[in-house]
């Protein structure tokens, strides 16, 4: 009897579960990925020099839509500011800092290949608080280069997201 039941309800699970599959696929639900691959657009990455500048662009290339020197991009990202800050945080008892934040900030807009303006000026931003060992200094600086580096893969990835949505804006209008 107990085992009947067991495998009813697997049963019944797999059938849920086929059913919510097959109903978000009716819907057009999608993963969100970076379709970037295979879009047949080539992008670059202008303006301020940055660490952030050269994980975009490692990413880019990582996909093989970064265009080659001398090459003309179909979109480009144009970096008009990128801001890396440490931020002060909580105090103890005494006023002596606890922990502290890195921020992240960049200001970017797209252009086409004729450079008129897809997106306008938009600004991106993360913040994550650490805790800070007095102790070890040393680690507490590798701390918070690891977060700052985390901090600007992430926006890479967010800036790849909306590429991915612009490019799926061109094609739909250069489809109709």
């Amino acid at each position: 009897m107990c085992q009947t039941s067991w495998s009813i309800s697997l049963w019944a699970k797999g059938l849920t579960f086929a059913a919510v599959a097959l109903c978000l696929s009716a819907c057009g639900f999608q993963l969100r990925g970076q379709d970037l691959v295979n879009s047949g657009y080539t992008y670059a990455v202008t303006g301020k020099d940055s660490q952030f500048a050269a994980a975009l662009e490692q990413r880019l290339e990582a996909m093989n839509v970064l265009a080659g020197s001398g090459e003309s991009a179909d979109i480009t990202v144009e970096l008009l500011r990128v801001r890396r800050q440490q931020v002060d945080g909580a105090v103890n008892a005494e006023a002596m800092l606890l922990e502290q934040a890195v921020r992240l900030e960049i200001d970017y807009r797209v252009l086409d290949a004729s450079a008129v303006e897809l997106v306008p000026v938009q600004q991106l931003s993360r913040q994550r608080y650490f805790r800070l060992d007095r102790s070890n200094l040393l680690g507490t600086a590798t701390m918070k280069e690891e977060i700052a580096d985390a901090l600007e893969d992430e926006l890479a990835a967010q800036l790849l997201r909306s590429l991915n949505l612009i490019q799926q804006n061109l094609t739909s209008a250069n489809g109709n």
